[in-house]
């Protein structure tokens, strides 16, 4: 009976990223990854022997912690890609603002020349 609220709670994100996505507030590329842990979160939910077996492979005796090791790795992946996505987009400011710059300097000569 314990499972049913997993279920839930799997099937709830799913539809959750579903209609943020469709509202246009989130772009279907970033919403890849977070739809991949929705799948996962619900077969987790819908077959937990997987697991645990999945645990018992990797050498980890204590199986919640191999749920918070996958948790911790995910969230710091989608970190790394937001920081990169930052710099980059740090990067295009940049060379706009002195495009800008050059670009009303070429202006205040044109009207100086006018």
């Amino acid at each position: 009976m314990k499972r049913i609220y997993f279920v839930i709670v799997a099937v709830a994100a799913i539809i959750y990223v579903v209609s943020v996505v469709r509202k246009n507030k989130f772009s279907i590329k970033e919403s890849f990854w977070w739809m991949m842990a929705s799948f996962v979160m619900l077969v987790f939910a819908i077959f937990p022997k997987i697991f645990d077996n999945l645990a018992v492979f990797l050498g980890i005796s204590y199986s919640p912690s191999l749920l918070f090791l996958i948790c911790i790795v995910f969230l710091l992946f989608i970190n790394f890609r937001n920081s990169k996505r930052i710099a980059e987009q740090q990067e295009k400011i940049t060379d706009l603002a002195q495009n800008i710059a050059i670009l009303r300097e070429n202006i205040g000569r044109n009207k100086k020349d006018d």
